[in-house]
């Protein structure tokens, strides 16, 4: 039984053809890849700007309602402070915390005197 060997031959452009085409596949895979990481990692900012809508809003509900008066603004999730602004005696600051410590939103409050 004689077997007949059979050569192949590529031509370089082949070659070429196939290296060209794996490189633009991973360059796709790794712009594709970084593009999900940074997307992943907006999310958590998006959700710090839909508190802070949500507290613009009550804040200005408790402007209108209540007077100024910063006992109507509660938001599930956040935790907030009011301090005494450093650099001008006459202002409060409220701050708002995620749990994590993140400062979510800061707003000036001319202080009420009694």
């Amino acid at each position: 039984m004689n077997k007949k060997l059979v050569k192949y031959q590529l031509k370089a452009s082949s070659i070429a053809e196939v290296v060209i085409a794996l490189t633009i596949i991973a360059t796709c895979f790794g712009v594709a890849s970084l593009i999900y990481v940074r997307t992943m990692n907006v999310t958590s900012r998006f959700q710090d700007v839909k508190l802070q809508t949500e507290l613009q809003s009550k804040i200005a509900y408790s402007q209108l309602k209540d007077n100024g008066s910063t006992s109507l603004i509660t938001v599930d999730g956040l935790e907030s402070e009011v301090i005494d602004d450093e650099l001008n005696e006459n202002l409060q600051l409220i701050q708002f915390r995620s749990f994590d410590d993140r400062l979510i939103w800061q707003q000036s409050f001319i202080k009420t005197f009694n």
